[in-house]
């Protein structure tokens, strides 16, 4: 079965590539800057296809020489469709590892369109959200009669962020935060709101935010309330408090740029290796039971993200498909 990677000369995508191959993968790499990606197939030695998702001819024909697309191009809001779409017509299944609400709510708007193809669409394949996704389920396995789920997470390390997660976050500022409420999307009352939460080392303030599990988490659980929260450095709280209060002003995409060439992000395989990350999950009933726990396991960025890609890619590879 063969496997594409587009969006392969990012951040995370050059990571993913060189771990397929240590699973005895060997993924074409895609994208359309042509000299980074012949350079990266070159020290690989695999092949590569160059195409602009701008040309929907170019891509449906690219698409049509694979059977499992990864898609790895953030933000996600601007490269799903134009994928997606070849995806359906060429019955191609189709991965990212996006994190973002809207992204996630229009690919599950076409599940009945994707069921008649035979394709699977499955977003999210990344740190977000699957590791959390995980702990969700197992919460609301442990108390049934669960109706709220609040869900943290903490990294502790030298790692930052990469850079496409950096520039996604910063897309997303002008949605404001997500909660559900009685099952439905809203947004959030008190955006700044902050709690505390022991990770197992001690009582730590996360405040509120974006995360795909508030869209997810409901369809794994069927849980109707769900929160995010992580735990950040103070002097980023206090920024994000800043921005969020004049978040209509990054509705302009200029100030988004200048943001986002500020924060660039990013880390070298010494800084993930000395880093963690800790999740942390709660669920509540109307008869106040509650149940908690507690997942740990390596960087989440690229580390994490790129084992559970290629878990989900090599689950395909053995017949493991479920069209939606």
């Amino acid at each position: 079965m063969k496997f594409t990677i587009y969006g392969a000369n990012g951040f995370v995508g050059r990571e993913l590539a060189k771990e397929a191959i240590g699973r005895g993968l060997r993924p074409v790499l895609a994208g359309r800057n042509e000299q980074a990606l012949a350079e990266l197939a070159h020290r690989l030695d695999l092949d590569y296809q160059v195409f602009d998702l701008k040309n929907r001819d170019q891509v449906r024909t690219a698409i049509s020489q694979t059977d499992v697309l990864m898609n790895c191009a953030g933000p996600f809001q601007y490269t799903y469709k134009p994928l997606v779409d070849a995806c359906i017509k060429e019955k191609v299944h189709y991965l990212d590892i996006t994190g973002e609400i809207p992204v996630f709510q229009a690919i599950q708007a076409r599940d009945e369109e994707s069921k008649a193809a035979g394709v699977m669409l499955l977003p999210g394949t990344g740190f977000d959200v699957v590791p959390t996704d995980c702990l969700a389920l197992h919460l609301k396995n442990k108390l049934p009669s669960a109706n709220e789920l609040t869900l943290a997470y903490m990294q502790e390390g030298p790692a930052g962020l990469p850079p496409g997660t950096v520039k996604t976050s910063i897309e997303l500022i002008p949605y404001g935060i997500n909660i559900r409420r009685k099952g439905k999307l809203q947004q959030a009352p008190d955006p700044f709101a902050t709690r505390m939460i022991n990770f197992g080392s001690g009582e730590k303030e996360a405040i509120r935010l974006n995360w795909g599990d508030v869209f997810t988490a409901y369809y794994s659980t069927r849980i109707p309330n769900i929160s995010n929260y992580a735990v950040l450095h103070p002097k980023v709280i206090a920024r994000l408090k800043q921005v969020r209060k004049i978040r209509f002003l990054f509705r302009m995409k200029w100030l988004r740029n200048r943001m986002q060439n500020q924060m660039k992000g990013g880390s070298t395989p010494e800084q993930r290796s000395q880093t963690r990350m800790h999740l942390w999950g709660e669920v509540k009933d109307e008869q106040g039971n509650t149940a908690q726990a507690r997942l740990h396991g390596p960087e989440a960025g690229v580390v994490w993200t790129v084992k559970t890609c290629l878990d989900s890619i090599q689950e395909i590879v053995k017949g493991k498909v479920k069209p939606g």
